[in-house]
């Protein structure tokens, strides 16, 4: 399934351990629920999240690698409830600024390969 998976993405994910505020697209909350992103590419990331994120849910997210800020409006794609009771959550970005692009780009460049 995880192969299939991979095979079905436009652009291909990079392992990543970065932190990341996620909100609601329309709501400003004040403190956004903080998660850890597990893969990040052009197309969009996954993370895990105390939160239940619902598939088709608006997100406003703001990824953070060392020494950048990645924000983009992202569409909820699934969600899985894992064992710890955390869940696993895919987003597709659909807004992302030519500024922000270019800062994902140069996060995929420095980010770890992985290992073949």
């Amino acid at each position: 399934m995880v192969g299939e998976e991979l095979d079905r993405r436009r652009y291909p994910r990079i392992p990543s351990r970065y932190d990341v505020n996620v909100r609601l697209a329309e709501e400003n909350r004040a403190i956004p629920a903080v998660s850890t992103v597990g893969d990040v590419g052009h197309g969009g990331c996954r993370f895990v999240s105390r939160e239940n994120w619902p598939v088709g849910s608006i997100l406003w997210l703001t990824i953070l690698p060392k020494k950048s800020i990645v924000e983009a409006k992202a569409r909820v794609v699934y969600e899985k409830v894992q064992k710890d009771g955390t869940f696993e959550i895919g987003a597709e970005f659909m807004e992302i600024s030519p500024r922000n692009k270019t800062r994902l780009e140069e996060v995929l460049k420095v980010a770890p390969q992985p290992v073949s």
